[in-house]
Parts: structure tokens; sequence; C-alpha cells
């Protein structure tokens, strides 16, 4: 049986909206709803939190420390000023930096949970003329390692992960996932209707672990168009 998608938890939230790779979406209700937090889970690291909604939800539901790193400075400005109004501050921090130099800001395996949603376009499509646009749309082989291998660096052992993706790159991220010990547990495939294609897909699993995959429920986002 299918899952109807209820953003609810997250509307009692306030994020500041104005810049377009700032703007809450579909992804990142999902990755932040969806992204379910053990009870031993006490430091989560978000892997490109863009305006900082994720980190914000899970350090608000869940009241973990969490700690998101973001390359753009005025997406971390937004961030910090998101958790400010939401009353996190305490138990949020954003990092101005890429993904791969998060090891030179902590100890190496000190989070228990990693979570991320990665651009998605992996394949040689259309560019933006806007070279900010591209680099938080886009992503090639060197830079999706570069997600993984930071997150093995950053993630204790059998620490947990999320990742949020899109369905023609899954095969190409589970052979990266696997490559460094990354055992992928769950699949979440995501529906935008009834009747159309799948649009993203949460795939879960855990650090040093094998893959031994389960499918859930679909998630339909538009439950009214069939």
């Amino acid at each position: 049986m299918q899952k109807n998608f209820d953003p609810s938890p997250i509307k009692d939230l306030k994020f500041d909206q104005k810049l377009p790779e700032g703007r809450t979406n579909h992804a990142t209700v999902v990755l932040a709803l969806y992204s379910k937090v053990p009870r031993n889970v006490k430091k989560i690291l978000e892997l490109g939190s863009g305006s900082g909604v994720v980190s914000i939800f899970l350090a608000h539901a869940y009241g973990c420390e969490v700690v998101g790193i973001e390359k753009s400075d005025i997406l971390v400005s937004i961030a910090n000023r998101n958790a400010e109004t939401n009353g996190v501050k305490k138990h949020v921090r954003f990092v101005n930096c890429s993904v791969e130099e998060t090891p030179e800001h902590f100890q190496p395996e000190s989070f228990d949970m990693v979570v991320s949603n990665p651009p998605h376009f992996l394949h040689e499509g259309k560019r933006s003329p806007y070279s900010e646009r591209n680099s938080w749309r886009r992503l090639d082989d060197k830079t999706a390692r570069n997600f993984v291998e930071t997150a093995r660096k950053m993630l204790k052992n059998r620490g947990i992960f999320y990742f949020l993706l899109h369905p023609r790159d899954l095969i190409r991220w589970i052979k990266i996932l696997e490559s460094v010990k990354f055992g992928v547990h769950r699949l979440l495939p995501i529906y935008g209707s009834f009747n159309g294609q799948a649009r993203l897909v949460l795939i879960s699993g855990r650090k040093n672990s094998s893959s031994e995959l389960v499918i859930e429920s679909p998630l339909i986002l538009n439950k009214e168009e069939k």
C-alpha cells in the first residue's frame, strides 16, 4: 500500500524563501520527514545543507546536535537566520566549506548519522547559463564519490546514512556506496502521482555493512492526481 505525502510536520517552522536555491521543495521535505532518527543517535551531519531546512527540522523534531555543511556563504547566512528564527541555535550549526573539506573541521567517525540531498544530474544534460545554479544542480562522478567518502570518514562504525537521489542515477550511487562498504538496506520510491514514474528515491543503510535491500511502499506526493 502506498504512503500519502503529509508535509504538515514541517509547516510549524518558518524559513527564508528569498533565494531559489534556498527554497523548500518536495525533495527537502522528504529528506527531513523520512530520515528516521533512532533514539541512540545524538549527532547528525548534513552534507549540502542549503538554507538549513533539513538540519533545523531534525534538531527541532529529535533534539539532536546537527551540523550542516554548505559551500555557499550566502546560504550559510540564511541557514543561521533560519535556525535562530526557529529557536534551535543551541542544537544546530552550519559550517561554510565544501563537502571534501569537511574532515578538516571534525574528528573522524564523530557522527552517528549522515543525511544528504546531493545534486541529482550526473548525466550530461543542458547546463544552466548561471554557474552558481550548475553547482547545486549538477554532479559528476568525482564529486559524487566525495560525498560518499566524506560520509564514510565522518560516520562511526555502523553509522546510518540517508541519501535522496534521482532514480536515473541510482545504480551509479549504489556502486559508489558499496565500494566503501556502505550497505544499502532500504529504498523508498517517491512518485509525483499514481500514474507517473518515480521522481526520487530515498536510500538508507549503514557503514561497514552488506546490502540487503528492502523496497518500501511508494510515497505519493500528489494523492489527488490519478
